[in-house]
């Protein structure tokens, strides 16, 4: 059998490290595969000009015209708001694609160390709603009814960039490699490959990263949202990055969430999801979806699998 070289490239996107690596035969040219791969990372940076609410984008478009006028998009930004919509809806709103109002005010918390206040959240929450939001499919516009309506794809941009990565890799013909974008990994394997590639969960309960478990993969996508990630205490509290978008507050009773599924961009938005719903809410969202297996690790350090995992056995040891 022939020999390989793992070949692996990082870069810092969308705020976060993205690492790919790729098996290569010694029959195949290194710097050819670094080319590709550089390919690969100029995609998830157009993805972060496409995406990005920190600056005009195409995404902060349509925030620019809230309560003013419908904003024509893309095919491509218009595919992404109705599957947060989707999502929006069959959360109930737990995840809701217009939280930005309320997610703004929590990011502002994050850099000073303070949470907001109840009367902050309130008047913020009151802009908080998937359902006042229109889309029209014909024109391919979409409307935000009132004036300090956000949105934001903070749940499924860097699922949706990892995805896309992957794709034009998977499009040159590169086959053992992994994508991975701050813990949303996508993964593909020839038939011939020796193993399948090796995935640490990290224990949300150690103060390093240190893996509480392994999945074995060998075709597919796999996300962690976890409360380790980004977060700040105050008065003896943990305040992270995930938002119940029904209440405007984070969300404690779920440390971490895991899916797995054939594509990063539905285990990303999955994943926060869940963590937002709680354990039990987020447990039977997971269970409802066809196509994923999941589990969720509880703030008391339970480990709760979806219905599906059967397949994707974890070994688990949580500090």
């Amino acid at each position: 059998m022939e020999t390989a070289e793992l070949v692996t490239r990082t870069a810092v996107l969308m705020g976060s490290p993205f690492v790919i690596q790729a098996y290569v035969p010694n029959s195949q040219s290194t710097p050819d595969i670094e080319k590709l791969m550089d390919l690969a990372f100029g995609e998830i940076a157009r993805i972060e000009d496409l995406l990005t609410d920190f600056r005009d984008s195409p995404l902060n478009r349509i925030n620019d015209g809230a309560g003013l006028a419908p904003v024509a998009v893309d095919r491509e930004i218009f595919d992404l708001v109705q599957l947060s919509l989707r999502t929006s809806r069959d959360s109930d709103g737990a995840f809701d694609i217009s939280y930005a109002s309320v997610g703004r005010l929590w990011r502002t918390a994050m850099t000073r160390g303070i949470p907001p206040t109840d009367d902050e959240i309130r008047r913020a929450k009151e802009f908080v709603n998937f359902r006042n939001i229109q889309i029209d499919e014909t024109h391919r516009t979409v409307f935000l009814p009132h004036r300090h309506m956000k949105i934001g794809l903070g749940g499924i941009g860097k699922g949706y960039a990892v995805d896309r990565a992957f794709q034009m890799l998977r499009n040159h013909g590169l086959e053992n490699f992994v994508v991975n974008g701050a813990g949303d990994i996508h993964v593909h394997s020839s038939q011939s490959a020796p193993r399948p590639w090796r995935i640490g969960i990290r224990n949300p309960f150690a103060d390093r990263d240190i893996a509480m478990g392994y999945l074995e993969i060998r075709n597919g996508a796999v996300a962690t949202s976890g409360d380790y990630e980004r977060f700040f205490r105050h008065q003896g509290k943990k305040y992270h990055h995930v938002i119940d978008g029904r209440t405007g507050e984070i969300t404690e009773l779920v440390s971490s969430a895991t899916i797995l599924s054939n594509s990063t961009t539905s285990a990303d938005i999955c994943a926060t999801t869940a963590m937002a719903l709680g354990p039990v809410e987020g447990l039977n969202f997971l269970n409802r979806r066809r196509g994923l297996s999941g589990f969720l690790v509880t703030r008391e350090g339970h480990v709760l699998k979806t219905q599906s995992l059967a397949s994707h056995e974890v070994s688990h040891g949580l500090a």
